[in-house]
């Protein structure tokens, strides 16, 4: 008999007090055993950028780490970019290796912030040689972006998963409102999977409306 476990851990940042990677600050993790057959467990991260933030926390992975009490195979991200990027916080994150060995499914959710537009241009959310890193992502099937906003990092995040993901099955995106209406974006998007001959890869309007999609 499997035990059911759920684990929820907020973080409210009380007396200055915050889990940072660069300006990436946990708000909450919450770990979710499955409940029915069919029913994956899953990890949820949730994480905001915020600029008046800047450190590079030994103590971030070992939080997350530490919270990892049960198998899971789902990894949920929800982020909070408020206009910063966002590419190398998730590649690392992917990076750690009991979230890299462990990983099946990815979903990435981007919530939309009231702060529009990039950051400066050397903004400390701008990981360095990230885009240049490999990592063996050999157990993720399945991929999944909900608010892909056409930003450069966003692109370069979805060619390093498809290079390093060999057994990925499916990619789907569902684009921002803005990105919907942008011709540039879905073009780079059809680019980049029409270069991934083994992946079925989905495209999805931010009204949750089929736009197009890559099928061998």
């Amino acid at each position: 008999m499997v035990e059911k476990v759920s684990w929820n851990c907020c973080y409210l940042g009380l007396l200055g007090h915050h889990i940072v990677f660069g300006l990436w600050s946990l708000k909450r993790l919450w770990l979710q055993t499955a409940e029915r057959q069919g029913q994956l467990s899953s990890l949820q991260i949730h994480a905001r950028a915020d600029s008046f933030l800047h450190a590079q926390a030994d103590n971030f992975t070992r939080e997350i780490e530490k919270h990892m009490v049960a198998a899971f195979s789902c990894l949920e991200l929800q982020l909070r970019a408020n206009g910063h990027a966002f590419g190398g916080f998730v590649f690392h994150l992917l990076g750690m290796d009991k979230i890299r060995a462990a990983t099946r499914r990815l979903k990435v959710i981007l919530k939309r912030s009231a702060m529009e537009g990039g950051c400066r241009l050397h903004c400390p959310c701008k990981f360095r040689n990230w885009r240049f890193e490999t990592i063996s992502l050999a157990a993720l099937k399945e991929v999944e972006f909900d608010g892909f906003e056409g930003e450069d990092h966003e692109f370069d995040l979805l060619q390093l998963i498809l290079g390093c993901a060999p057994t990925l099955k499916r990619m789907s995106v569902q684009l921002s409102e803005e990105t919907s209406a942008s011709h540039e974006g879905c073009a780079k998007i059809y680019s980049i999977f029409k270069a991934c001959s083994s992946v079925k890869c989905d495209v999805y309007h931010s009204s949750g409306e089929y736009m197009f999609g890559i099928h061998y």
